[in-house]
């Protein structure tokens, strides 16, 4: 399991909410003196986001997969005590052509998944039949993902998720964002259990520079966390800052607004006649367009302000401690720019396009981000309305 795979397939995230993933702050949350409470948080957290009826945990000690955890559901917690006895001897030699899937997702390096294990021949799943025949349960789903540390891109262990459940209760298979979401998490869930591992006393054993090799290698598991959520605050054809972060930002621009009368302004942009420019010259001049004049915000707006691509060809920029008269000195800079640049084409054709702006102001009083948008919308719509290429001001 490649360390940039993780990085490429960030963008599939976007069927999870954003609090369903973990952060770096989620070790500490995670982070236990006692392994066995760790891997039970672990294990729930997991089954909750992709809604498993059971799970189970195995670590890699010496040759062997060895049991850690099991949970589930559907048994009384009497049961699951014994259980938890009773399995705690069980383990798999880490050999190839097992047919176990357990063993075969830690050798692999990969997450398998499995519909109906009682239809499947691949693998051998005898311990969960005898476990269904004595319990009265039914296995359906299984799905299997190696815990890979981020560091040696090795695996310590394997996290096995069982019977995925729909709202209806009825058992349904493991999709891609599954497989995705679980992708990803490993790395972090590896080093959750790794710090636990750990004793401080061990860690004050170890030398200088091993003390700062983890530094350097903590640091880059931050920095690579950070770039994956920037990743999903940006827009991927423009850089610029998408429509999801532009709802995170304006809600905290609301509660400064109201507890430090600190005013805000807002910008919304919409290329004039676009449907034209795709309609003659093909949606690749159609992104030209949308890019030129994304960096014609880089380049004119200030550090401070926020620009944003809301969609299609409407764009959104945030004036924070702006008043209205600023912001329309700003938006009379940006249509007069755009109004007088010129992009050339590969065959030498020229296109010029234009741009109406709607100028609105946060005040105190503003309830929502609806509220805020709103207004910004309908100055926006009187500009459209009133010939184009033209700056309402709504306060």
């Amino acid at each position: 399991m490649a360390k940039d795979s993780a990085l490429i397939k960030m963008d599939t995230m976007k069927h999870f909410h954003a609090s369903d993933l973990f952060k770096i702050d989620d070790i500490e949350h995670f982070h236990s003196n006692d392994l066995e409470a760790l891997l039970h948080k672990i294990l729930q957290y997991v089954r909750h986001i992709t809604n498993s009826d059971a799970g189970t945990i195995y670590l890699a000690e010496d040759d062997y997969l060895k049991f850690h955890i099991f949970q589930n559901d559907s048994l009384p917690y009497e049961t699951i005590l014994d259980l938890q006895e009773s399995l705690k001897d069980l383990r798999y030699q880490i050999k190839k052509d097992t047919g176990t899937i357990a063993v075969e997702s830690f050798i692999q390096s990969k997450v398998i998944s499995v519909f109906d294990i009682y239809q499947n021949k691949k693998y051998d799943f005898k311990s969960s039949k005898e476990f269904d025949k004595n319990f009265s349960y039914k296995t359906k789903s299984i799905l299997t993902a190696p815990l890979v540390n981020f560091y040696t891109n090795s695996s310590i262990g394997v996290l096995q998720l069982i019977n995925k459940k729909a709202e209806n209760g009825q058992y349904i298979a493991y999709t891609e964002q599954d497989k995705e979401f679980i992708s990803l998490s490993s790395y972090l869930i590896t080093q959750s259990i790794l710090n636990t591992k750990n004793s401080i006393e061990k860690l004050e054993l170890l030398n200088k520079e091993l003390e700062k090799k983890v530094i350097e290698r903590t640091k880059k598991l931050k920095d690579t966390q950070k770039k994956l959520i920037e990743q999903a605050n940006r827009d991927p054809m423009t850089n610029l800052y998408n429509r999801r972060y532009f709802n995170e930002i304006i809600k905290s621009l609301l509660l400064i607004a109201k507890r430090t009368s600190q005013l805000f302004s807002l910008i919304i942009i919409d290329i004039d006649d676009f449907k034209n420019v795709n309609d003659t010259y093909g949606h690749s001049v159609g992104d030209r367009v949308i890019n030129d004049l994304a960096d014609i915000f880089r380049n004119t707006v200030r550090n401070s302000d926020i620009s944003v691509r809301f969609g299609g060809e409407e764009f959104v920029i945030i004036l924070p401690n702006t008043h209205l008269k600023e912001a329309e000195i700003i938006a009379k800079k940006l249509k007069d720019i755009v109004e007088n640049n010129t992009i050339i084409l590969k065959d030498g054709s020229r296109i010029k396009f234009t741009i109406s702006l709607g100028v609105s102001q946060i005040q105190q009083d503003d309830e929502s981000v609806e509220t805020v948008l709103h207004k910004a919308d309908e100055a926006l719509y009187q500009a459209k309305n009133s010939g184009k290429n033209k700056i309402v001001i709504k306060s």
